[in-house]
């Protein structure tokens, strides 16, 4: 009996020794669990607001991506026309009256030696920053295709011109052989156009679409250097950059008066820019009723 009892006693003794590790196990896993489900709490809606804030800060940089159901048709390669003068492009219905001049040379093309001293280049700056000023005194907006001692090639100077949209485009050129004023058009065929500012012109033979205004404007610069007693000849040649503008365009070329008037004579020089100045005041209102 006494064996008996100690072995139950021993059994009652092992049995809650042998479950006390359980229920230790068990009860810190339930003191855990209010504490996680506190912190679960709190990190989720500050793990919402910093994705939302990584999102925000990615559509600021890149615009969202366009998405459709159906889907999209692979990208076809769009057709650039080639040599298309930019002032062939659509423009606005109110043009500005604008004229382009383009002294001649420039750089390391020094043009013809009109004497010992001066060189072509710059005497073509120096007559088309005279006529700037006087212009300007009519409120006539005027660029030039360059205004320092730099080199330009042609496809430059007729870019820049019908970049401009210009309402009349003067080359300018001297020579000390001759009397007085040489006016040049294109000799290029004449090409009708309703409005030759809306059309797509081959680039070489652009102004074939301004012909017709191109000889006006040389009439207007004729009548004004008959005006002031200025000899003038008038001629049309095949001439760049003026077949690649797209405008009305004249090449000038000022010659000495005669052989007791040199190019470098100021008189002379002021009555050159009084003509063309008054040509192209002129040709203002004829642009506005034939443009």
């Amino acid at each position: 009996m006494r064996w008996i009892s100690t072995r139950k006693t021993a059994t009652k003794r092992r049995v809650p020794g042998a479950m006390r590790p359980r229920g230790v196990r068990w009860t810190g896993l339930s003191d855990w669990v209010p504490i996680g489900l506190v912190c679960f709490c709190c990190l989720c809606p500050a793990h919402a607001q910093q994705s939302q804030t990584q999102t925000g800060t990615q559509a600021a940089a890149t615009p969202p991506a366009t998405t459709s159901s159906q889907p999209q048709p692979a990208s076809q390669p769009t057709a650039v026309p080639t040599n298309i003068p930019a002032a062939t492009q659509a423009r606005p219905t109110e043009l500005r009256f604008l004229v382009l001049l383009d002294p001649a040379h420039g750089g390391a093309d020094t043009g013809a030696m009109l004497n010992p001293t001066t060189p072509e280049k710059t005497y073509t700056l120096a007559l088309a920053e005279q006529l700037r000023a006087a212009l300007n005194a009519h409120g006539i907006r005027t660029i030039l295709t360059r205004t320092s001692d730099i080199a330009l090639d042609n496809d430059t100077r007729a870019t820049t011109a019908n970049h401009s949209h210009a309402s009349a485009c003067i080359s300018l050129h001297a020579t000390s052989t001759g009397n007085g004023v040489h006016l040049f058009t294109s000799s290029l065929p004449v090409m009708t156009e309703a409005d030759p500012r809306r059309a797509f012109l081959p680039w070489q033979t652009a102004q074939a679409a301004y012909e017709t205004s191109s000889l006006r404007l040389e009439s207007d610069m004729d009548a004004a250097m008959t005006q002031l007693h200025i000899p003038v000849l008038i001629a049309r040649t095949s001439i760049l950059p003026l077949d690649s503008m797209a405008c009305p365009a004249v090449d000038i070329e000022v010659a000495p008066v005669d052989a007791t008037t040199p190019l470098s004579d100021r008189g002379y020089q002021q009555k050159v820019v009084a003509a063309l100045e008054a040509a192209l005041v002129a040709w203002r209102g004829d642009w506005r009723q034939h443009p």
